[in-house]
């Protein structure tokens, strides 16, 4: 908390020493005030919201330090990513105390408006996300399933390539140590864009080598000034092996090995997607509709390990099919005797996956994995689920005054997933519909609008859910245990959605000093109280819906800017989350990370920039009980770039420090004080060169 009284001492610093001006220039206004489109699915100024908004701009994404997309959030108040690969390749987010743990996602994504959650799990392929620049990342951080619907609980994130109006090329490659290797390519202009990114690493640990390609562009196929019409696409093709955990008891100095349970793992996987986007300027309104179509499939090893000395290992081959559409109309005005503009919109969707699971190995180290082939054994189940729905949603903005809004917002989402069987290897199970509704009410005031400065002070009330998963209902994957029938399956086909209820304050405030700075702090302080989480119940040995929690946490943030300088910036997120029934009633929910920081100073010199990055987490416990606790660790990045007109050449260092540490951890299913743990990467150096023309 020190840290967080630190940055507000100081936000009262600056505001109480800046005069205010009485008349707001327009164009210093729009200045301080970037425009967003993910907090109100449409284009609405930030600091007009009534949840926490953050942005990354195209110059963020060029002069930070960063290895991919996730990297770069990290660089956001109250997102927090833990890592499974070591190298930043297998980020798990972290956001207002919900984490998946790799078997869920709370977050979800969106390229250029597109979710590319996962069909079965909700999980990101974070290789997916190409930057170019003129990428921009907004984050809409808390629920928002008043618009989004379903998963929409920790943020929405959604990547956007914008348009730019001269034809501009770009061509980028590095290389470094640890054998990484990325190329990227993008040729952008008013009407269409090509990107294509191809990465590669030998890996920080054993058995960790993993390479990844991806193409995506798109091509207005009619641009006039009342309609348009996009088409896009895009492939990944990405190959991977995965180190998993290391033991606690048997981890040598530099933790680079991987233990043998793991040998098999990993995955081969493609991803096409294609979207269609109209846009129609109506006399009502501004009219807007997409159709997109997915098609994935998948090759993973996985292994489970039911103690410190038995695992299971098994091959699922995954095919997903999902098509979604969107229709929605904005900027319609009501007969009110208040200035306001509406939004409706629905959504559809309809996905179908088919699984099928292979033995690979099942016991001990000594007696069933040092000798095993690898070779993939007879289909030990197999099964389609499908989830298909629809969503309804409006949302209203009033402005009684030109500095007072109030929004209202709700959406309404019918969910049903089925299952078919498949005779001898798989049985009936009910099919599930859920239906949730999803309301908000929000109001901002602005109490500063001028040439200088803009300040906005917000609240709202929301409520948000999240559906169980595919997986979660359906999954085939069968565990041994030393019983009868000698294999459980935790997938519970009567799961029903986790709701919670989110109330949130906070303001922004932006200001252009006379000497050229411009200053933006920012400050979200929230509570949700989570019913019905799924959680593993053993009087059933499935997945149930037992789970009640309290989050509670501030995203507070400050930064300062000036063309020719450079920036500087601070971030502090806390995340309290408690248990709200059990045993464990009031202790911290283990894994998340109850302190993160993150804080920079971006230095321009001429042809040179330089920026330096520290991010850290404190006191993150490991078991329910919280008698375990991570060690607290912290990094330190750098980026170096020297810069002319047609090129750059980039030289990056994570970890300069050179920290030994576990970005995660987890008990022993088994109960032993053993703990399986994520080593990261030591020191790692890149090179890279950029032409643009």
């Amino acid at each position: 908390m020190k840290l967080c009284s630190a940055i507000l001492l100081l936000s009262g610093m600056i505001l109480s020493s800046t005069a205010h001006a009485q008349e707001a220039d327009s164009t210093m206004t729009r200045t301080l005030d970037p425009i967003v489109v993910t907090a109100e699915r449409v284009a609405s100024a930030l600091s007009s919201s009534t949840v926490g908004v953050s942005v990354l701009t195209a110059r963020d994404l060029r002069v930070l330090p960063n290895r991919n997309a996730s990297s770069l959030l990290g660089f956001i108040q109250g997102m927090t990513f833990l890592d499974f690969h070591g190298l930043g390749y297998s980020p798990q987010s972290v956001t207002r105390g919900f984490y998946g743990g790799g078997e869920a996602e709370y977050v979800v994504v969106l390229l250029n408006g597109k979710p590319i959650n996962n069909l079965e799990n909700g999980l990101v392929n974070w290789e997916q996300i190409t930057i170019s620049s003129s990428t921009v990342v907004e984050v809409l951080r808390g629920g928002a399933s008043s618009l989004y619907g379903d998963a929409a609980i920790g943020a929405v994130i959604n990547v956007r390539t914008e348009a730019i109006q001269e034809t501009a090329g770009l061509l980028r490659a590095s290389t470094g140590n640890l054998g990484v290797r990325t190329i990227h390519a993008s040729l952008l202009s008013n009407r269409y864009s090509i990107l294509g990114d191809f990465s590669s690493s030998d890996g920080f640990r054993d058995h960790s080598e993993r390479k990844s390609g991806t193409l995506q562009g798109s091509y207005q196929v009619v641009s006039e000034e009342d309609r348009t019409l996009v088409l896009s696409a895009s492939l990944n093709v990405r190959e991977f092996d995965t180190p998993g955990p290391l033991l606690s008891t048997d981890i040598t100095d530099d933790g680079t090995e991987s233990l043998a349970f793991f040998q098999f793992d990993g995955a081969e996987e493609q991803t096409f997607r294609a979207s269609l986007d109209g846009g129609w300027q109506a006399s009502m309104g501004k009219i807007d509709a997409s159709i997109t179509g997915e098609l994935r499939n998948q090759d993973l090893i996985r292994t489970l390990p039911l103690s410190a000395d038995f695992a299971d290992t098994q091959k699922r081959q995954v095919d997903a099919l999902s098509f979604k559409s969107n229709v929605q109309i904005s900027g319609v005005s009501l007969p009110l005797p208040i200035d306001n503009q509406l939004l409706v919109g629905m959504d559809g969707f309809f996905g179908t996956l088919d699984t099928r699971y292979r033995h690979i190995a099942t016991g001990g180290l000594a007696d069933a994995y040092l000798g095993a082939s690898g070779d993939p054994g007879d289909v030990l189940s197999d099964g389609s689920a499908s989830r298909n729905g629809a969503a309804g949603y409006a949302h209203l903005d009033l402005n009684p005054s030109s500095k007072l809004k109030l929004s209202l917002g709700a959406r309404v989402d019918w969910i049903n997933d089925s299952f078919d069987e498949v005779e001898g290897l798989s049985e009936s199970v009910p099919s599930a519909s859920h239906t949730a509704f999803s309301p908000k009410a929000g109001l901002n005031y602005r109490y500063s609008s001028s040439s200088s400065q803009v300040g906005n002070v917000y609240a709202s009330v929301s409520r948000s859910f999240k559906a169980p998963t595919l997986d979660q209902l359906y999954d085939l994957r069968a565990f041994p245990v030393p019983f009868p029938p000698f294999s459980i399956q935790i997938a519970n086909a009567s799961l029903i959605p986790q709701e919670g209820t989110s109330y949130e304050i906070g303001f922004y405030h932006r200001i252009r000093g006379t000497n050229g700075w411009s200053t933006m702090i920012s400050t979200s302080v929230y509570t949700i109280d989570m019913t019905n989480e799924i959680d593993f119940s053993f009087e059933t040995f499935s997945n149930v819906n037992i789970g009640k929690s309290r989050h509670r946490g501030i995203e507070t943030g400050i930064s300062t800017a000036k063309n020719g300088v450079g920036s500087a910036f601070l971030n502090y997120t806390l995340q309290d989350v408690t248990s709200q029934i059990g045993e464990n009633k009031g202790n911290a929910v283990k894994a998340i990370p109850r302190h993160a920081f993150s804080g920079g100073v971006v230095a321009d010199m001429g042809p040179v920039t330089t920026s330096v990055v520290l991010k850290g987490i404190r006191k993150t416990y490991v078991d329910d009980a919280n008698t375990t606790e991570l060690p607290d660790y912290s990094t330190l990045d750098a980026r170096v770039t020297y810069s002319r007109e047609a090129y750059s050449v980039t030289l990056d260092v994570f970890n300069a420090l050179d920290n030994e540490y576990n970005s995660t951890a987890y008990q022993d299913p088994a109960g032993s004080e053993t703990l399986f743990i994520f080593p990261a990467a030591s020191r790692t150096i890149s090179l890279g060169f950029e032409l643009r023309f």
